[in-house]
């Protein structure tokens, strides 16, 4: 782990909320004292994430996932111990100081690329606003109709009809070819000594993650002649498109408040309906919407609305993307716009109140879906129904919220004039969804609960007592030591607690999560943590002195039975009497203990 000194730390953790933190990226609900939502980590559609801000940590009970706030950053959005310090850091104001040069190799790769695709958003930027080369650009987008505000609140640039542009400049930044072409921003000429740039004379729409850098850059190219109109970053290290919404930063909070995320496909749609005051929006971005994509928007909405094209390939599109939505269980609804519209033009020439009474009448997915289907089998014929029946099947196989599959299947049987048996049958026929290829470039999913044996209870209960209330540990230490405890993850963790302790430290979870180095043992850390939040010491199931008293007890029948199967394994010449002296001597001792007795 980076030698972080452990205070600066302490303090980065102390002046962030994780409930704060999470929020950015998840729905959380106040449940009792904790907070609840659907776990980023799995596919969950059933919230099973919990947040403890008592605590500071959180816990998947189904995946298994688990830790403290910069475990939270480290996972979502996949970098290192270090770095997420760092970002907590700068949320907080907290000032680190300078990283050792093996710290700051282990962020050289990821760090590179942000700082890269940083460097390209600026110079674009400056390029529209400030220079003369950009005048083409800007003219284009005014004659789009949007503002000079909008322009600066996006971050639009321009990238110039140059092969080397972006490359003289990085190079004189320090930011050399090879790394320009990891973030997909040059290519590699053919004699492959030199590079050029991957985006020449187009309008530039920087990409942001979830958690708000630019990783990508979606290009719209200002020639008519140019024979691909949009061009996007290739897949990088730091950005994954099935994994990217274009807007979703931005637009996160607004589509929290309205519970609703409306989904289109281009850059352009979603920057006009925000200059007309709609903005809970994201974009597909020209890819087709994927279950990563519906798994995020599920963390931040309860129901989606599709806003595609009129066209047959804006049809598709919606299609697929509520194939994607109804396997995460989102309520959705669907809107086919008039032929000859997109949601910018749409909202340009009928106003934002005609194009919200378009969202208010959006249709209900399974309409889409009957009539989509409509248009491709015969619905006046039992053979074209059965069809049309399987093709459905096949959308409703995708959800996995019981009652609402069944009123789904209720609501399909009506429309078609069949029994519910027939529908229910062409769902057992449907094709079983195939499991995803892994993603090579998609976030790591931790690791399912690694099995433990939670007993013995008493232990259990103790070290959850134990990380809750700091004198609770030092009494408990005072009188058992560490390797004492049978279970071996109950010792590990009170080998952790025991110096903290002995140096005037806490022994909180949230901080021993950072000490254990161990992800199955930060998963008990965790699940212990989480179990405990009922731990207090005026309400205790047993006075912390039973505890110890029960332990000692167990300890002793513990070593009384190892004792008894050394006896009867024992080789000829061992020196039964010795063993005998030393079982008589803890027969004595827990007899004594038994007894209430010193």
């Amino acid at each position: 782990m980076p030698l972080i000194p452990e205070h600066i730390i302490e303090q980065v953790r102390q002046s962030v909320d994780i409930v704060d933190v999470i929020s950015d990226q998840v729905m959380l609900t106040r449940r009792g004292k904790n907070f609840l939502g659907l776990c980023p980590f799995h596919d969950d559609h059933s919230p099973s994430f919990n947040v403890s801000q008592d605590k500071q940590i959180y816990k998947c009970f189904v995946c298994g996932a688990g830790g403290n706030v910069f475990k939270f950053v480290m996972e979502i959005e996949r970098i290192s111990f270090v770095e997420a310090v760092r970002k907590l850091a700068d949320q907080a104001g907290v000032q680190l100081p300078e990283f050792r040069a093996e710290d700051r190799e282990q962020q050289a790769s990821f760090d590179a690329l942000y700082r890269a695709n940083e460097l390209a958003r600026k110079y674009f930027s400056h390029l529209l606003l400030k220079d003369t080369a950009g005048a083409a650009a800007l003219k284009y987008l005014q004659d789009r109709g949007i503002t000079q505000e909008t322009v600066e609140a996006f971050a639009l640039g321009y990238a110039p009809n140059a092969w080397d542009g972006l490359l003289g400049v990085a190079g004189r930044r320090g930011i050399d070819p090879q790394t320009l072409e990891r973030a997909g921003l040059a290519l590699p000429r053919r004699d492959g000594n030199r590079h050029y740039d991957r985006f020449r004379n187009r309008v530039m729409f920087p990409i942001d993650s979830a958690t708000g850098r630019t990783v990508a850059f979606g290009a719209r190219a200002l020639d008519p002649e140019e024979q691909a109109k949009y061009l996007n970053s290739p897949e990088t290290p730091v950005y994954h498109k099935s994994a990217t919404l274009y807007g979703l930063w931005k637009d996160r909070d607004a589509i929290r408040t309205q519970g609703t995320a409306l989904v289109v496909e281009g850059y352009m749609d979603l920057i006009a309906l925000a200059q007309y005051g709609i903005e809970n929006v994201v974009a597909s971005a020209g890819t087709a919407l994927t279950a990563d994509h519906a798994r995020m928007l599920r963390r931040y909405a309860e129901r989606a609305v599709l806003v595609f094209d009129g066209d047959a390939a804006g049809i598709a599109a919606a299609v697929r993307g509520v194939e994607s939505l109804f396997g995460v269980d989102l309520e959705v609804r669907v809107i086919s716009l008039p032929q000859g519209h997109d949601p910018d033009s749409y909202v340009r020439e009928h106003g934002s109140e005609a194009f919200l009474a378009l969202i208010e009448g959006a249709q209900p997915a399974l309409d889409f879906l009957i009539a989509w289907v409509a248009t491709r089998e015969d619905l006046s014929t039992a053979d074209g129904k059965a069809r049309a029946a399987a093709i459905l099947a096949e959308f409703l196989s995708r959800v996995k919220d019981g009652a609402r599959r069944r009123f789904l299947i209720q609501e399909t049987a009506e429309k078609f004039g069949v029994d519910e048996g027939t529908v229910i049958q062409a769902l057992r026929q449907a094709p079983r969804q195939r499991a995803p290829r892994p993603d090579p470039g998609a976030a790591a999913q931790p690791a399912q609960a690694p099995a433990f044996d939670p007993r013995p209870r008493a232990e259990r209960e103790l070290i959850s007592w134990m990380m809750a209330d700091d004198a609770v540990a030092d009494a408990v230490l005072a009188q058992v030591r560490p390797e004492e405890f049978a279970n071996s993850f109950y010792r590990r963790i009170a080998g952790i607690i025991q110096p903290r302790r002995q140096q005037g430290q806490t022994a909180e979870a949230a901080v021993l999560l950072d000490q254990c180095g161990d992800p199955n043992l930060a998963h008990v850390i965790s699940t212990l943590s989480m179990e405990g939040q009922t731990v207090d010491p005026d309400q205790q199931a047993l006075p912390l002195d039973d505890y110890i008293h029960k332990f000692r007890l167990r300890n002793l029948d513990a070593q009384m039975d190892a004792l008894e199967s050394e006896m009867k394994s024992a080789a000829p010449g061992t020196d039964f009497k010795a063993l005998l002296e030393k079982h008589r001597g803890l027969t004595l001792r827990r007899k004594t203990l038994a007894e209430g007795t010193q």
